[in-house]
């Protein structure tokens, strides 16, 4: 008993002593030269350490970005985000990819997670993508399992609605939303989204759903162009 009574007692004792011992290495105010340095040190391998971090989740981004391309039925070109032209989350997206790449007016951007957008603009080094949640975007869409085939336009905030849903569909929340080619510009099964919830719609005319993006808008880094198939040649 005296033991574990002491016990307590005996650690604080010795946790004070290295506390005072060794105090002047964090906050005396009258460190030597070799201990600046040895914090100088510490910050460098820290920054180090965070840099080598970002590369390696980096270089992880790529590799899924790389997988994609070899199971795409067309080309594609990866490229990096470099801005956004409405602040940090909002408006088009630059891409540093152009025509130098390949890159045409209408090409459809992806990430590993789903759909981005259509590009806008191309330079020669760079271009623009128009992101699915910019007001005035359509997309022809369906659902799956359900199949029920709508319209996918931006909703409040950064929210997506599938719209125009006929009356007769089984749409569920926690289905998946995917392009459809009948809009004319995206390829069938790219991932929009998961419906999230029904909405009131036009009473008597259609369904709308709320549909939650599958790619997050404001974390964007790395995405894939797809380009146009060269032309046959006779």
């Amino acid at each position: 008993m005296l033991i574990l009574l002491a016990g307590p007692v005996l650690l604080g004792g010795v946790g004070s002593w290295l506390g005072a011992r060794f105090a002047f290495l964090f906050f005396g105010p009258e460190e030597d030269q070799s201990v600046e340095e040895l914090r100088a040190f510490a910050v460098e391998l820290m920054l180090e350490n965070g840099a080598l971090r970002e590369e390696a989740m980096k270089a992880a981004r790529y590799r899924t970005l790389l997988g994609m391309t070899r199971t795409l039925p067309q080309e594609a070109v990866a490229g990096r985000v470099l801005y956004r032209t409405e602040g940090l989350v909002e408006g088009t997206l630059v891409i540093d990819r152009g025509s130098r790449d390949g890159v045409v007016p209408g090409a459809v951007c992806i990430t590993a997670e789903g759909l981005v957008g259509v590009v806008e603009e191309v330079a020669e080094a760079t271009c623009e993508v128009l992101p699915i949640t910019s007001p005035g975007m359509r997309v022809s869409c369906m659902t799956y399992p359900s199949g029920a085939v709508g319209i996918l336009q931006p909703g409040p905030g950064r929210t997506l609605q599938l719209v125009d849903v006929d009356l007769s569909s089984s749409v569920a929340p926690g289905d998946e939303v995917v392009t459809s080619r009948y809009g004319g510009v995206f390829r069938d099964g790219l991932l929009v989204g998961t419906v999230s919830e029904s909405l009131t719609g036009r009473a008597g005319l259609a369904l709308e759903f709320s549909v939650t993006p599958a790619v997050d808008f404001t974390r964007i880094s790395e995405v894939l162009i797809l380009l146009e198939p060269p032309p046959e040649t006779e």
